[in-house]
């Protein structure tokens, strides 16, 4: 799922762990021709129940961090 937040990318991909769900996020933004790149670490605990749930998640992870830089 890619979804753009104030002018950066977020891009969640959730794959499955056991029964449950665990996004990946990456978010990108380019700048003056440059382009910056972030994998965004997910805690060991976020399993979620769908992969839905996973992706919301991970997007909204994204969105935090982008209002934090």
């Amino acid at each position: 799922m890619k979804r753009e937040y104030k002018g950066w990318q977020i891009e969640v991909s959730s794959y499955p762990s056991g029964h449950k769900w665990r996004p990946i996020v990456i978010v990108s933004n380019e700048t003056d021709g440059r382009r910056e790149i972030t994998n965004l670490r997910t805690p060991a605990d976020w399993l979620f129940n769908t992969k839905q749930e996973s992706d919301e998640q991970g997007h909204h992870l994204g969105s935090t961090w982008i209002e934090r830089h």
